[in-house]
């Protein structure tokens, strides 16, 4: 039968291990959040400060509508303010793009009806106001599209 100074002795040699386990996963958590702190710093090109919240940063995007076949593709279109937009007529006949929406000023978004668009010709515009604009061709109502500008 072991002594009680040797049972003593026995438990102390089985803490040392855990004890440095637990020591070793102490450093690796301080670690671990040294790295988070140092790479989630944001750096210099990221975002600037100067932008103001809600406004992107990114520089202008244009973007083609194609009427064909009695269709405009794509029909429904996400762009942000500053944005242009090109009809682009490929079809043998022309078209007039118009807002759809009367219950909402076009001036609101600043367009207006479109000249005539003949074939393989475009009509390009800027939106620069926020909303949702719903167009069509006016030489057919059935023939619209959607663009949302953020």
């Amino acid at each position: 039968m072991p002594s009680i100074k040797q049972k003593l002795l026995d438990r102390s040699e089985n803490l040392e291990p855990k004890g440095l386990s637990w020591i070793l996963v102490v450093l690796l958590l301080i670690l671990l959040s040294v790295a988070i702190t140092y790479f989630g710093a944001s750096s210099p090109d990221s975002f600037s400060s100067s932008a103001s919240p809600g406004v992107s940063s990114r520089p202008p995007r244009s973007y083609s509508v194609f009427y064909s076949g009695g269709v405009f593709s794509p029909t429904n279109l996400r762009i942000h303010q500053g944005d242009s937009v090109q009809f682009q007529n490929k079809s043998f006949f022309p078209i007039k793009v118009a807002s759809q929406d009367s219950s909402r000023s076009s001036e609101n978004l600043g367009f207006q009806t479109s000249k005539e668009i003949l074939p393989n010709q475009e009509f390009s515009y800027i939106f620069q106001s926020a909303g949702i604009f719903n167009y069509y061709n006016e030489r057919n109502p059935n023939e619209a599209g959607t663009i949302i500008i953020k």
